[in-house]
């Protein structure tokens, strides 16, 4: 079924097609989410042949001339390379003008996939989204990432090798307060090494329903600031080191604003340098109102 129950996409995805390979997350024990859990939505792979019916349903409804096609949900890549390749071709034949093919992807399911990224690229997917979340091992092992800061690194780099572009995720507030150095120079670190094309800046939102709500109570995880958070996304601005867009516009951020790294670098961080001197009445305005986003 193409729109069986709920799932999750990028914001820039909102008016593409969606063929959904997986259900739910293949890992879904991140400290920090809670998604899947609370939409009531398991992880499952159909059968290669309801995705490919549910492609020739989608060319009945929306007609040949659909643009760009978002893969769901949270780790399509995880199917079986072979299906995975079929699925893709079967896409570009129903959607001959399709212009782009994305999906999400874990960092550690492109470790384990990266002799076939290739093969993905050249079947017609352009695009994958993942969460680096951020670049400090001993942060992604407390947030249960299931995976190194070295097999990140590696994944990404095989992602881009393969000839796709890679759009990977930063969660702001990760490091909490007292961690928050580590988390920002480590995240910049590894994105000066991976050097994706895109960059997306999240706040970390602690879900009520999240294991790391929990750990918080419990005193185990002392959130970010506001403040902290937009100190946050001027450092790792100001860290990059190569060209690639960086989009920072959900609506859950304190400061929004895209641009291109170098050139509009200096311009961003005078518009973040000015929020932060506006008065603390101004700033706890926006702060309080975003923060429940």
């Amino acid at each position: 079924m193409l729109y069986s129950d709920n799932y999750i996409r990028p914001p820039n995805e909102a008016a593409s097609v969606i063929i959904r390979l997986t259900r739910g997350c293949s890992w879904n024990r991140c400290l920090f989410c809670g998604i899947y859990d609370a939409m009531g939505t398991p992880f499952r792979v159909p059968p290669k042949e309801e995705v490919i019916e549910d492609v020739r349903r989608a060319r009945h409804i929306y007609g040949p001339d659909v643009r760009h096609i978002f893969f769901g949900d949270a780790d399509p890549i995880a199917i079986a390379p072979d299906d995975f390749v079929e699925i893709t071709r079967a896409v570009c034949k129903a959607f001959p003008n399709c212009e782009r093919i994305t999906c999400y992807g874990r960092m550690a399911t492109a470790w384990r996939q990266r002799r076939h990224l290739a093969r993905f690229a050249q079947a017609g997917l352009t695009r994958i989204h993942a969460g680096l979340e951020t670049g400090s091992n001993d942060l992604l092992r407390f947030h249960r990432k299931g995976i190194s800061r070295a097999r990140m690194v590696g994944a990404g780099q095989a992602i881009i090798h393969s000839g796709l572009q890679l759009s990977l995720y930063v969660l702001l507030g990760l490091g909490g307060s007292d961690r928050w150095e580590e988390h920002i120079a480590q995240t910049v670190s590894a994105l000066n090494v991976i050097r994706p094309q895109f960059i997306r800046f999240r706040r970390l939102w602690i879900h009520p329903r999240c294991p790391l709500a929990r750990t918080a109570e419990a005193g185990g995880f002392a959130p970010q600031t506001p403040e902290g958070t937009v100190v946050e996304t001027r450092d790792i601005l100001t860290g990059i080191d190569f060209p690639c867009q960086v989009e920072c516009m959900h609506a859950n951020n304190y400061v929004h604003f895209e641009c291109h790294l170098p050139e509009e670098r200096k311009d961003v961080i005078r518009g973040v340098n000015e929020f932060l001197s506006r008065s603390n009445k101004e700033k706890e305005r926006v702060y309080s109102v975003r923060s429940r986003i």
